[in-house]
């Protein structure tokens, strides 16, 4: 059967058989002994466009060569525009939020091989391909990918989002203060606002583009509406949280996520995400398909814990509301979805 028909045929299945191909090619051969200076962040960081890389292949297979070449090229433009910056800013010390320090070693350093840099071109390009669906020839391409131009809606959703988080955290941490329960005190609370600020919007772009929000083109942005066409957003969600947990099998052997035993790690992962997935869900179709909130709360998710912290009561809230976000948004009914194109 040709790729073209089956990818019409059965498009979860060669869009789940593509995002594992591709990461895991890169992810595992990153988890190897001995890489060069700079290889593993770069092959870290072309590994996780999995997800948008085989969005786009399914729906470019939907049109024809000619109508899924874009019409122009801002898009193209914009989106390397911002993998290069996000790639510039590697160059602070942004993980633990201690200081601005540079580190041209993580990628661009002076034994980096050429290969490395070469790779991170790939980046580069590779974010600017995807970007340039929103200019696509195909009216197909370009409804599934028009969320990632922020509507009004969606600029007006940003400061809910942005906040979701630290209001949680902070408040659970709050509450843990009065009821005189103990917790590691957390990284805002060491450093100045002027210091702490301004390095978590540095990371909240590098996570956007490189390491994390970058999947939201293909989670988000199309594996989800296709399963929302004939499945109710809860249905696709529980899906898709399976899926996306099995998809860092890789980094969790490669201790990413903690040394305890991988069936544990993954169980507690699973807890973990599908709490996350049900709130992405609940954004995508109340903001009517917007890829720009989905990558946003992505790499807040991926920024903001580390910097806020939370206590166990941290639970309690989220818990509270992603069934106020289930049911508000009625999950279970699958005329409850958004679908770019019916």
């Amino acid at each position: 059967m040709p790729i073209r028909e089956f990818g019409k045929n059965h498009p979860v299945i060669l869009f789940i058989g593509v995002t594992y191909v591709w990461t895991w090619s890169f992810w595992i051969p990153a988890n190897s002994d001995g890489l060069p200076p700079g290889m593993k962040p770069a092959l870290t960081f072309l590994g996780a466009f999995g997800p948008a890389l085989a969005g786009s292949l399914i729906l470019r297979l939907r049109t024809s060569v000619y109508d899924s070449r874009p019409r122009h090229w801002g898009g193209f433009l914009v989106g390397a525009a911002l993998a290069a910056t996000a790639i510039a800013l590697l160059y602070f010390d942004i993980a633990g939020i201690n200081r601005l320090a540079p580190k041209p070693d993580l990628i661009f350093g002076s034994d980096a091989p050429w290969r490395v840099h070469g790779l991170m071109a790939a980046v580069v390009v590779i974010s600017a391909f995807v970007f340039s669906n929103v200019q696509s020839r195909s009216a197909t391409v370009r409804s599934f990918y028009k969320g990632l131009i922020p509507s009004r809606r969606a600029l007006l959703l940003a400061i809910p989002v942005l906040m979701f988080l630290p209001v949680v955290l902070v408040s659970s941490n709050f509450l843990a203060d009065i009821a005189g329960i103990s917790y590691e005190a957390p990284e805002y609370s060491k450093q100045s606002i002027g210091l702490w600020l301004p390095l978590m919007f540095v990371k909240l772009i590098t996570v956007a583009m490189l390491t994390g929000g970058n999947e939201e083109h293909g989670w988000r942005g199309v594996l989800l509406p296709m399963l929302q066409k004939h499945r109710s957003p809860l249905v696709a969600t529980l899906f898709i949280a399976f899926v996306w947990e099995l998809w860092h099998f890789p980094l969790i052997l490669d201790g990413l996520y903690g040394d305890q035993h991988i069936a544990l790690i993954m169980t507690a992962r699973v807890v973990a995400i599908l709490p996350i997935a049900l709130i992405m869900t609940a954004i995508y179709n109340v903001s009517r398909g917007s890829i720009f909130l989905c990558i946003l709360m992505h790499a807040c998710f991926n920024t903001q814990l580390k910097l806020f912290v939370g206590t166990e009561l941290m639970a309690l809230f989220v818990f509270v509301i992603v069934i106020a976000s289930v049911l508000i948004t009625r999950m279970w009914r699958r005329s409850s979805g958004y679908i770019p194109v019916r």
